[in-house]
């Protein structure tokens, strides 16, 4: 047998039982919660004069990396999460200049359990008739400081949203060997998501452009995904967490016109909960 040869059979020798353990845990109950994605604020860019009204449109949480698989994550562990995480999501704001610096609006959002991946192996799907989608909305208040510079802007930004967090409850049959559906629950969560903007506005004939620094915390949910104890099979695992999260972004407006990009980067603090970095996109219009 040559060197090569013996190295492969190595190799293989090693990986094997490393692969064989790159599965879920056999636990007696199995959870699959559907979470909303970490998002960048509804209303981000320029600002609202008094008067003015702002409707967009957005396309938020757009993950860069729904499909990169780290090592940790093919070795799920008992009292790791389940969960499905949606690779964007769908949403629209309106916000009125209120004066003084003051703007307040709302937004929505609005994710489908088919845009979404798992986020560990073994987290099983909700069964064909109980599959369900996200809904988020809330209100929101912007305040942007007083600066006599003439280009500089900072803003704070605020958003509460509410929604109704999906989840399927599995127990396993020690008969079969397979996982029986038992129930989906819910529960509601209150997701602020706070941010400040630091920006610079370049005004022009036409409009301007509005380049900008993000940096934010917003709540986020997890759950128990794999638990070993029967007598926990009616209890609800679903808890809140907060996630902080950097970027950048910039706003064009041409007369009427306005569309924007972030880029944002979220800090993880839940285990094997990875969002990754995102984008959003904003398109829409300033009624004066």
């Amino acid at each position: 047998m040559s060197l090569i040869a013996r190295r492969l059979a190595v190799l293989a020798l090693v990986a094997a039982p490393l692969l064989a353990s790159a599965c879920a845990p056999q636990t007696v109950i199995r959870r699959s919660a559907f979470i909303p994605g970490v998002s960048a604020p509804a209303r981000s860019g320029g600002e609202l004069e008094d008067g003015q009204v702002r409707l967009s449109g957005h396309i938020n949480a757009i993950r860069t990396n729904s499909d990169v698989v780290h090592l940790d994550d093919l070795f799920t562990l008992p009292g790791d999460p389940g969960a499905f995480i949606p690779d964007f999501q769908l949403g629209a704001s309106a916000y009125f200049g209120l004066g003084s610096g003051f703007e307040l609006g709302g937004q929505v959002g609005y994710a489908s359990l088919s845009w979404s991946h798992r986020n560990t192996p073994g987290v099983l799907s909700f069964p064909s008739g109980n599959q369900e989608d996200l809904l988020l909305g809330g209100v929101g208040v912007r305040y942007n400081f007083p600066i006599k510079h003439p280009s500089l802007r900072l803003g704070a930004l605020c958003e509460l949203n509410f929604v109704n967090i999906p989840e399927a409850i599995f127990k396993l049959d020690s008969a079969t060997d397979e996982y029986e559906f038992q129930r989906v629950d819910h529960e509601n969560f209150m997701l602020p998501n706070l941010a400040l903007q630091l920006g610079w506005e370049q005004l022009f004939e036409a409009g301007g452009v509005t380049p900008y620094l993000l940096l934010g915390v917003q709540r986020s949910v997890t759950n128990v995904g794999f638990d070993n104890q029967i007598a926990n099979l009616d209890d609800n695992t679903l808890e809140g967490y907060w996630i902080g999260y950097a970027g950048l972004g910039a706003e064009l407006r041409i007369q009427s016109f306005v569309i924007g990009a972030s880029f944002y980067v979220p800090f993880q603090s839940a285990n094997r909960i990875e969002f990754g970095p995102a984008f959003a996109i904003n398109i829409g219009g300033i009624i004066d």
